[in-house]
């Protein structure tokens, strides 16, 4: 039978010999062979030496990626499966076969008609907003032109196709935290460790280059490969010094540019460090093994209490302002009833308030059901308060309220303090450190032959012998931008780490998530975004205009980061809490204003002096183009001095313009760190001055992701210099100055108080449980309602300065009375007025805006409540704050709310 090299495949003990064999036979046992090259010539091989296969199916070459025997093949231009075997065809080379086992089909992403739209979609923007060398080559689509096919397995083909599964990577039985952890680092590097996408916020001075190193010496110890990278060379550099400092950075290779690569082959030392004092047996690294294990789960619930810890010392931070401003308000009232409420939680004070409210609503004397239930749910001297006005007992309970709630907070302080000292944590997480660190060198000793020369590469070996590169080392650091090209094109890293995600451009990131089974993306959408040009934006633009895709796909709109917390919104999401950098009162204004309250501050306050400062230049045109001369002179001439005379060892000046720095070099000379916001992230300082420059200030240095930056820069001192114009009073500036005035207690003097926020948090919780408890449900839902109406409006970026307080007494807002009549002081002092809603900034707790809600019978014109109501009109008009008055069968109550905030926001200069 004439060989049928289409459909046959001839396999002689073991061996293809399709090609060579022009004709066989079976017979009698045997089989009989003619060669293409010796016509003439049978040879007889037993039949069981020789398999005849029939072809299978043919499968389309350019829909996967042919591995064999863990080698990717290039230029394929047909695949045939014979069931047991593939025989692969190319362009140019002779065919290959290859039994199943020794290959493996990875189905490439961009076969499918969707992801290629996306593709094509970042190729083209590519070539459109690339970087081009002096010789006119394009880099990016230089990249994207060598990218025909992208194997299923790597990040790309999710980021394409969202909906794809993403196969969890199974976590180690024990992970190691040789760089030291806290409760968010440990959450983060489990998540890396078993999940295909994991994303981490880090925050400034969080520790997210310690998270980064743990989950890089737990990938090695697994034996995967790891690439490090991020927009600069800066965020990487300090990878490897830390890795350099704990004596293991010849696991690393800096790579990416041609210099780097040249740099790292010309130091290559061709031996391995002494491993002798970190080898162990193998029995004595199980049992090391079981002992971190063992400790990390010990340690869990140690962490929630070191935590617990510092969110009281946050707690008590916050208390203190507003028990300041309420001891000024409550000094107005010269009597307090003589109770013992001593054995009273906060909460029970609160309860009591209400109780007591509602009583005083009743207008009737205690009944005798009344005085019990008073007695069981308090106590007996609580039965002492009721025959006492409540200009008596209602301040008195507030500020019982703070009394309590502070012992409160110190009491459970000091009880956790000595949990942790009784189980001695500090030297247990010394103990975890030192123990997974110990693990880690034994396993790099027993992996590596150390005691023999070390391998030197050439240059050819980054793209010819990449895995046997990364099997030396295996933790890579390059750019975003450089990573696809530092070794094969082909080669995909177990896990990418990619920092400062935030700064990273879609198109770089694409390429990136090519080269990658897993991905840690690290960033925080809070700092500093990646920069586009105009021109970019408008030739990327007009590409995005030609497509109709997802808007996470949206080069101009999007980082990475932002992209990616879009496309993968079930990806876990970490966010590194604790903050170790700067002093509480520093942090504590970007946590308020920028992350939620969220940030846990690990640092102490230990009432330093000068913490914040506020430097207000008179108004006046001081500035010319982005210098502003009267600025510099004040920094030069009375900042500075004040400085040096506290010691600080650095001192730092960040402003928003080149030039204002370089005004500033100028005038000072060379001894302070001048520069930019944008050249400061990553850096820190002792002392940190920050000027604004402009005398209205624009939207360029009012943009919160620099000024977020710039603040937390400071360890120890923050001075911000910025010019005295109500137009600033409603920017981020503004908010900062109000922070820094109300926590330094130099609010000035007004007809109103600040908010006792914390007082009426407490309160407003206490009153929905009340409500609910005594089926007032009208009053309850409705109170409820606007309530939730009014907390989605302030969840607007629009709005995320304010917060709103419940049922506000008007005698805790109102401080001067010299301008409202007698009949009006009266009533604003009467305990039971009050305003539904009281809208305030948070940084100073100042009110700008009082919410009504009126019912409709209730409050109908010619009624008692109506001319109450016009008296509460005239108190909040003289005290300088705005009602807004809602009818409960009234519409549009959010529009109305939202234009009332737009105009209580807007500076008077532009009324």
């Amino acid at each position: 039978m004439d060989t049928d090299t289409r459909n046959q495949m001839i396999l002689i003990k073991g061996k293809d010999q399709t090609d060579c064999v022009a004709s066989f036979r079976f017979c009698n046992g045997m089989c009989e062979v003619i060669y293409v090259g010796t016509p003439n010539k049978t040879y007889r091989f037993q039949d069981r030496n020789v398999k005849v296969l029939s072809l299978q199916k043919t499968i389309d070459p350019d829909s996967v990626i042919v591995i064999a025997k863990g080698k990717k093949l290039n230029t394929v231009q047909a695949i045939w499966d014979f069931g047991a075997y593939y025989r692969i065809l190319f362009d140019e080379k002779l065919p290959l076969s290859f039994p199943k086992d020794d290959v493996e089909l990875q189905p490439n992403c961009l076969a499918d008609t969707k992801n290629k739209e996306v593709f094509r979609y970042f190729t083209e923007t590519a070539e459109a907003v690339s970087l081009v060398t002096e010789n006119g080559l394009n880099i990016l689509r230089l990249q994207y032109s060598k990218i025909s096919k992208v194997s299923d397995d790597t990040v790309l083909a999710n980021y394409l196709d969202p909906q794809k599964s993403q196969t969890m990577s199974e976590s180690p039985s024990t992970i190691i935290y040789p760089f030291g952890l806290n409760q968010s680092q440990k959450t983060a590097v489990e998540q890396a460790l078993s999940s295909k996408i994991s994303i981490i916020q880090g925050p400034p001075g969080t520790g997210k280059t310690q998270t980064i190193l743990n989950i890089i010496a737990n990938v090695v110890r697994d034996k995967k490969t790891v690439a490090v990278v991020s927009n600069n060379n800066s965020a990487t550099h300090n990878i490897a010094e830390k890795l350099e400092k704990k004596g293991i950075s010849f696991l690393t290779a800096f790579l990416g540019s041609l210099s780097n690569k040249q740099i790292f082959l010309a130091d290559q030392s061709g031996i391995y460090p002494n491993m002798e004092e970190w080898e162990l047996p193998p029995d004595k690294r199980q049992q090391l093994e079981q002992e971190i294990t063992a400790l990390s789960q010990e340690l869990n619930l140690m962490l929630t209490a070191k935590n617990r810890i510092a969110r009281i010392e946050q707690e008590l931070l916050q208390l203190n302002p507003e028990e300041h401003y309420f001891k000024e308000y409550y000094s107005t009232y010269h009597e307090e009833p003589i109770v013992n409420l001593d054995c009273f939680s906060s909460q029970k004070i609160l309860e009591l308030w209400l109780e007591f409210e509602h009583f005083i609503e009743q207008k009737k004397r205690l009944g005798l059901l009344q005085k019990l239930s008073i007695i069981f749910r308090f106590n007996r001297d609580a039965i002492k308060l009721f025959v006492n006005t409540p200009e008596l007992v209602i301040p008195y309970l507030q500020n019982q309220f703070y009394l309590t709630k502070r012992r409160e907070l110190e009491n459970e302080r000091q009880k956790l303090t000595l949990k942790l000292r009784q189980y001695a944590f500090d030297e247990k997480m010394n103990e975890l450190t030192q123990k997974s660190f110990q693990l880690f060198k034994a396993e790099l000793a027993a992996k590596y032959e150390w005691k023999t020369n070390r391998r030197r590469f050439e240059s050819n070996d980054f793209r010819r012998n990449s895995d046997e590169f990364t099997h030396e080392y295996p933790v890579i650091l390059s750019t975003t931008y450089s990573i696809k090209g530092t070794l094969s094109l082909d080669y995909v890293y177990d896990y990418l780490i990619i920092d400062e995600a935030s700064q990273v451009d879609l198109t770089t990131a694409v390429l990136a998530f090519s080269c990658a089974r897993n991905i840690v993306i690290v960033g925080d959408l809070n700092q500093l975004p990646n920069v586009l040009s105009e021109a970019d934006i408008q030739r990327s633009e007009t590409i995005w205009q030609t497509y109709s895709l997802a808007e996470r796909y949206h080069f101009s709109t999007h980082s990475l980061l932002s992209s990616a917390l879009e496309t993968w919104p079930t990806a876990p999401v970490t966010l590194l809490r604790e903050h170790y950098r700067c002093h509480p009162k520093i942090i504590n204004f970007c946590n308020q204003k920028f992350y939620a309250g969220q940030l846990i501050i690990m640092t102490e306050d230990n009432d330093e002096p000068d913490v914040l400062t506020m430097y207000r230049t008179a108004a006046g045109n001081h500035a010319r183009g982005h210098i502003n001369q009267r600025q510099i002179d004040v920094i030069q001439q009375e900042i500075l001095p004040q400085l040096r005379r506290q010691n600080y060892q650095s001192i730092g000046i960040i402003t928003p313009y080149r030039d204002q720095a370089a005004a500033i070099r100028k005038q000072l000379g060379g001894y302070y760190e001048v520069d930019t916001v944008h050249k400061f992230q990553g850096r820190e300082q002792d002392a940190i001055i920050l000027t604004s420059v402009d005398n209205i200030i624009t939207d360029f240095v009012d943009d919160p992701h620099m000024l977020n930056v710039a603040v937390s820069r400071a360890i120890h001192s923050l001075t911000v210099v910025t010019s005295q114009d109500p137009r600033n009073d409603r920017t981020n500036y503004g908010d900062l100055t109000r922070y820094i005035e109300y926590n330094n207690f130099a609010v000035i003097q007004s007809q109103v108080y600040s908010v006792f926020d914390l007082l009426y948090q407490g309160y407003a919780e206490q009153r929905k449980a009340y409500l609910r408890k005594r089926k007032r449900i009208s009053e309850y839902d409705s109170e409820n309602l606007m309530y939730s109406v009014i907390q989605e409006i302030l969840s607007d970026k629009l709005f995320s300065s304010i917060g709103c307080a419940v049922h506000v007494s008007l005698a805790t807002l109102i401080r001067d009375y010299s301008q409202l009549t007698k009949e009006e002081t009266r009533y604003a002092r009467n305990l039971s007025t009050h305003v539904d809603f009281l809208m305030f900034y948070k940084m100073d707790k100042l009110p700008i805006l009082a919410i009504e809600v009126d019912g409709t019978s209730f409050h109908r014109p010619g009624s008692q409540q109506c001319i109450r109501d016009e008296k509460k009109n005239r108190i909040l008009e003289k005290c300088g704050i705005p009602l807004l008055r809602l009818r409960t069968d009234g519409s549009n109550e959010k529009e109305k709310i939202r234009a009332a905030l737009k105009e209580c926001e807007t500076p008077a200069a532009d009324h």
